[in-house]
């Protein structure tokens, strides 16, 4: 049996063009699952970004899921709760076909299908319920879990990613109460694997770019169930795009030190693109005809297409192009350009001219 997890859609009608694209990656989403034979769908909660956007995109999103021809499973995560204002219906009131099973009963819902148990606990603010009264042990070769939340020990994203908030600890002895074998749970941003005890975990990270940051590729996993074990592989969405951050090296004349196609040349148009500078200059003429040329010429071929607001990382000497030294320093690391990584060289530069105008000094 094949099955995809996915999570984090966080499907928005804040804009037309948010709407659109999010409704892109569902679209992908369903016709990956289709081609891949996959018979389930398991969104791992966040599916949409707000309550509002349930209500406003449940339709649209069940005319897409009436395409596909298998089942598909909506746990709710911590983000359908938001801005529900004095609605207190359950999500399974509401009318979402017979394509789709809402799983919003708590502590946990488990039950069995395909020789498989599954056990889908949705988002709660503590899960300690479950940790008094757990699921009885299984009786199937594999018992698959469902889950939105933080796992111990696997929340750290990288330097450079927030930490998602909002979600609930699962905690280890949680976890291992369970009986599980594997669980895919959603929340955190950035797709991973880990092991709790016996179960394998994974993450199969947002589904689409849903904010600053969010670097890598985005997708979901397959879970190919056979001989009693469950196979996980990742796979990409092209339609999501992917979080670019380029650095624009200025030169001391203040002009980029590559042309706008050289920097954009591996971008495409469902990314995020935001452009940071950094350099020592003459003057910023040059950054500010650069600006001028993306506004008018390349904008429009991006999903978003941003300039950081934090410009600390330009220095503006007067005739700072001047200066001899510098200049006999640029010479050099020009003939190396080709000899070293591209951002490597960038920092080179910057931090070389730094060292010259601090007198040689060491800090």
């Amino acid at each position: 049996m094949k099955y995809l997890q996915v999570s984090d859609l966080h499907l928005s009608s804040a804009t037309k063009e948010e709407e659109n694209y999010s409704l892109n990656v569902l679209k992908e989403i369903l016709e990956t699952a289709e081609s891949k034979s996959c018979t389930k769908v398991f969104f791992c909660g966040d599916l949409f970004n707000t309550f509002p956007d349930l209500e406003t995109l449940r339709a649209p999103f069940l005319k897409q899921v009436s395409a596909y021809s298998g089942q598909v499973y909506f746990l709710p995560g911590n983000h359908e709760i938001l801005e529900r204002k004095g609605n207190h219906n359950s999500y399974a009131a509401y009318d979402w076909s017979k394509k789709v099973k809402v799983l919003d009963q708590t502590p946990f819902t488990l039950w069995e299908e395909d020789g498989i148990e599954f056990v889908a606990i949705p988002h709660q603010e503590n899960y300690s319920e479950i940790l008094l009264n757990p699921p009885p042990p299984k009786k199937t070769p594999i018992r698959m879990g469902l889950a939105h939340g933080t796992v111990s020990g696997m929340s750290f994203t990288g330097l450079q990613e927030e930490e998602e908030e909002g979600g609930s600890y699962l905690d280890f002895n949680l976890i291992q109460s369970l009986g599980l074998d594997y669980l895919a749970i959603g929340h955190l941003h950035r797709h991973r694997f880990g092991t709790v005890g016996k179960c394998n975990v994974g993450y199969a990270g947002s589904s689409r770019v849903w904010r600053k940051g969010e670097f890598g590729p985005r997708g979901g996993i397959l879970l190919d169930v056979q001989n009693g074990m469950v196979r996980t592989e990742f796979l990409s969405w092209k339609s999501a795009g992917e979080y670019r951050e380029i650095t624009v090296s200025l030169d001391t004349d203040g002009n980029p030190d590559l042309s706008v196609e050289e920097y954009l040349a591996n971008a495409l148009s469902n990314d995020w693109i935001c452009f940071r500078f950094v350099g020592y200059v003459d003057s910023m003429d040059g950054k500010q005809k650069f600006q001028e040329t993306i506004q008018k010429d390349w904008k429009h071929k991006f999903r978003i297409c941003e300039f950081d607001p934090d410009e600390s990382q330009i220095v503006v000497i007067q005739n700072i192009s001047e200066n001899e030294f510098i200049k006999q320093f640029l010479d050099k690391m020009n003939e190396r350009k080709h000899q070293m990584d591209a951002s490597l060289w960038r920092h080179t530069r910057v931090t070389g001219i730094r060292f010259i105008l601090d007198g040689g000094k060491v800090k």
